[in-house]
């Protein structure tokens, strides 16, 4: 199985980092980052997918589990485009057989 790379830029509970995006889904992502999370923390994301002019913002979202280096994010509120962008990304990774 091939793997998709997606870099991700983030504001965390008023903090910015940046970090890489796995196990993206329609609803959520995990993310991997030397930038310390907690459960419950709120954050905005800019995903940037491969093939793609722009960024996917992810205005407010919710990380319900955090480790040293990771954490998992439920998406709350994806505006109007990016919503499409990602939906259509994840179509496309599916047909190729591709995860992220």
């Amino acid at each position: 199985m091939q793997y998709a790379q997606c870099p991700v830029i983030f504001v965390l509970d008023g903090k910015a980092g940046q970090g890489g995006v796995f196990n993206l889904s329609r609803g959520g992502c995990a993310i991997e980052s030397d930038l310390g999370a907690a459960s419950g923390d709120p954050i905005s994301l800019q995903i940037t997918v491969p093939n793609r002019p722009q960024s996917d913002s992810v205005e407010l979202g919710k990380v319900r589990w955090a480790t040293r280096l990771e954490c998992g994010v439920e998406f709350m509120v994806v505006i109007g485009d990016a919503q499409e962008g990602l939906d259509d990304f994840l179509i496309g990774m599916a047909k190729e057989g591709t995860s992220i």
